[in-house]
């Protein structure tokens, strides 16, 4: 039995949290407990103090971070953080030297845990074509993270769509939403209004909180603006895969083109809001040739082997530190 501890994390029971249920999936049994009772795992996030997570005799010692670290010091100090914890997750490449695993927080928005494991079942045709014999290959056994969105962005780009775009957010904390918007609003007059059912920019009816009632929204457009709130290095969050989910281009903007082997490039438009004309020919680009983004696979050939690496680096080296 695997204890395991959380502290300065959100508020979510912690017999449900994501990592408590991967450890579970691939190391074994665990049994929750206070922070301060020398867990064999003691998780640690960025709400709150670092000195209680000194202080613990935790055999493995893991922080986590789902946002941008420039944005909650201390702990954008990485000499600080290496010298705290024995492994540092979230954004940035797994570097073993530097004690950094990649894991993005997208991930954590799906109930996956490893690129084998099946947690439903993909709606649809469960089959596909092998090129080289013409025979069909049953795919159902191959539900993952990477099928299961694959197949909701199937399911709903060919539904009829009624909304030219939208946007879903709460804030314009960096102004870069509203740069998108004014750029895409030129098109308002010929395609339809740029809806927005959240706080941000609200011109419709209020949706609900959930992420269902996000894609459900979503869904009925052609094009979802979902840039990231902030740059960081890797910083590419769950905005972008629950753009493509709904179905939408999405219009995006981060640090660098998102998840870059993961995702193939011709399936979204990306702004330089940095450059207004570059930023203005590629939404120029999207809405008059729609098309070109709707081509070819969302994924790459090699998508499920980036994210089982993903799960793979995590598993291995928290066995490492636990001795198993």
């Amino acid at each position: 039995m695997i204890t395991v501890a959380y502290i300065n994390f959100w508020d979510q029971p912690h017999d449900d949290m994501w990592l408590t249920k991967f450890i579970i999936e691939n190391i074994g049994d665990v049994k929750i407990v206070k922070y301060n009772e020398n867990p064999d795992i003691l998780f640690a996030s960025v709400d709150g103090s670092i000195n209680n997570v000194v202080n613990s005799n935790s055999k493995c010692k893991i922080f986590f971070y789902g946002e941008n670290l420039n944005r909650y010091p201390p702990y954008n100090n990485d000499s600080l953080l290496q010298n705290t914890f024995d492994l540092i997750v979230g954004f940035r490449d797994t570097n073993l030297e530097k004690k950094h695993i990649r894991l993005p927080l997208w991930l954590m928005y799906y109930d996956y845990y490893s690129i084998n494991n099946s947690s439903g079942n993909i709606s649809g045709n469960n089959t596909e074509i092998n090129t080289e014999n013409n025979t069909e290959i049953n795919t159902e056994n191959k539900l993952n993270i990477i099928t299961y969105i694959d197949s909701k962005y199937k399911e709903n780009i060919a539904k009829n769509k009624t909304i030219f775009a939208s946007i879903v957010a709460h804030h314009d904390r960096e102004g870069q939403r509203t740069k998108i918007c004014n750029a895409l609003s030129k098109y308002e007059s010929s395609k339809g209004k740029i809806m927005a059912p959240s706080n941000f920019r609200k011109n419709t009816t209020k949706i609900g909180s959930t992420k269902k009632d996000k894609i459900d929204y979503i869904s009925q457009g052609i094009y979802n603006i979902c840039p990231e709130n902030s740059i960081y290095e890797g910083y590419f969050t769950e905005k972008i895969f629950q753009a493509f989910e709904g179905g939408t281009i999405p219009i995006y903007w981060a640090i660098d083109f998102p998840e870059q082997d993961i995702i193939n490039k011709n399936k979204y438009c990306f702004c330089n809001i940095n450059n207004q004309k570059e930023m203005q020919d590629s939404i120029d680009n999207s809405i008059m040739h729609p098309e070109l983004y709707l081509e070819g696979k969302l994924f790459t050939d090699n998508a499920e082997n980036i994210v089982q690496k993903y799960y793979d680096d995590l598993r291995d080296n928290i066995k490492i530190k636990l001795g198993l």
